[in-house]
């Protein structure tokens, strides 16, 4: 080979090894922004319970915790410690229980190391507006049947004195004030009476 296509040769080989370089490092690029770029996220679904809330997916990307929040803003709840990931179906403890049928807020928080859940301290996740992530479903609480105990035997006990109430009319109907004693004093008064006479 002589110098004039030797030098051809040595640029294009050099081009295709830049290529081959650049592609890797792209790839490579790519795949460290996707990590960086992880987001959390969770999801909640309507549901009936007064007790705990079930969170049906939630992300961590760098682990800790799912918290429920009720339509004021207030904490009522929040998992135990969860490592970085995607977890499905977790159920939170309520405290007090929910009263009644209402909103519920689903959000994710980070850890700030304590792996014990601290609202002061532990910062939630945010999407790229700073808004913290979240998801709201409504939780129906079921009635209970308290009232409906107490209300069957308020009826049967007016039923019962209503009876006991038409028992006593019946019988003074029956027998009179009196009427059947003085009836015979009398007839044996009168009886005497005449006697006498």
């Amino acid at each position: 080979m002589n110098a004039r296509t030797t030098l051809p040769a040595l640029v294009l080989l050099s081009v295709l090894v830049g290529a081959v370089a650049l592609a890797g490092g792209l790839a490579a690029g790519t795949a460290t922004a996707q990590t960086a770029n992880a987001t959390a996220d969770v999801s909640v679904d309507d549901q009936s319970g007064a007790e705990s809330v079930v969170v049906a997916s939630a992300t961590l990307p760098d682990g800790g915790f799912v918290v429920v929040l009720n339509a004021s803003g207030g904490v009522v709840g929040s998992s135990e410690y969860l490592e970085a990931g995607s977890h499905e179906d977790v159920t939170v403890e309520v405290s007090p229980e929910l009263a009644r049928s209402q909103v519920v807020i689903g959000q994710v928080y980070a850890n700030n190391g304590s792996q014990t859940f601290d609202a002061a301290a532990d910062p939630v996740y945010t999407n790229d507006n700073g808004q913290p992530i979240g998801d709201t479903a409504y939780v129906t609480v079921e009635t209970t049947e308290t009232a409906t105990a107490t209300a069957t035997p308020t009826a049967t006990a007016t039923e019962s004195a209503d009876s006991t109430t038409e028992s006593a009319a019946s019988a003074t109907e029956t027998t009179g004030p009196g009427f059947g004693a003085v009836a015979a004093l009398v007839a044996l008064a009168g009886a005497a009476l005449l006697a006498r006479r």
